[in-house]
């Protein structure tokens, strides 16, 4: 974990830096369209997550950790259907993670923006307050009280598959699914759309 996080650490910040949910003059329409970008990432991201991280079931529980569902439901609350959700534009240039290694990467990625949802979702309780244009911020909860257990269980997962796999290559790959997260993520955010999204 401390090798991931030193070595992604310029992946990591140029990431953030096109997160646009800090913005002092956030609003309701910006957060919604950042909501329906992280959409467009996360669902093609965690189908294709799937398969490889089952073989660390149930350690990881994997179910639990899926956040394209608290997409939704944050959309629902903005005014998004069933049909304009399928609408909604998706990733196409993915990461490939497609061995263990390169999915843990992935999932580090996924499962550490939980961590900084936290400041998030401060931020735009403050923002917003009660507003009900936008919801309960869902995502951001993420699993409320349980952020920290959950971020140490992934953490006590990952350091074991490194531990059984004792190579060189497995953590490279580790490191290197976790790189192109970030790098593909940070890409997609700073895409334009030609056509708005109608709900």
């Amino acid at each position: 974990m401390r090798r991931l996080k030193a070595e992604t650490r310029p992946h990591h910040e140029r990431t953030e830096g096109v997160v646009r949910l800090m913005d002092a003059d956030l609003t309701p329409e910006g957060y919604r369209r950042q909501l329906e970008a992280f959409h467009g990432f996360y669902l093609p991201v965690e189908a294709r997550l799937a398969g490889p991280l089952a073989a660390l079931e149930p350690a990881l529980e994997l179910e639990s950790r899926w956040k394209t569902a608290l997409l939704e439901e944050d959309l629902r609350a903005m005014g998004h259907d069933t049909a304009s959700l399928a609408r909604l534009p998706r990733a196409t240039a993915l990461p490939s993670l497609t061995g263990l290694a390169e999915a843990l990467g992935g999932a580090y990625v996924l499962e550490g923006s939980t961590l900084g949802g936290q400041l998030i979702l401060r931020h735009l309780t403050r923002r917003f307050g009660p507003d009900a244009r936008v919801g309960n911020f869902a995502f951001f909860r993420a699993y409320g009280d349980r952020v920290g257990p959950m971020w140490r269980a992934f953490g006590a997962a990952l350091t074991q598959a490194s531990e059984r796999a004792a190579s060189e290559t497995f953590d490279a790959a580790v490191v290197q699914g976790a790189r192109e997260t970030f790098d593909t993520f940070a890409a997609w955010l700073m895409r334009e759309h030609d056509v708005p999204v109608r709900l």
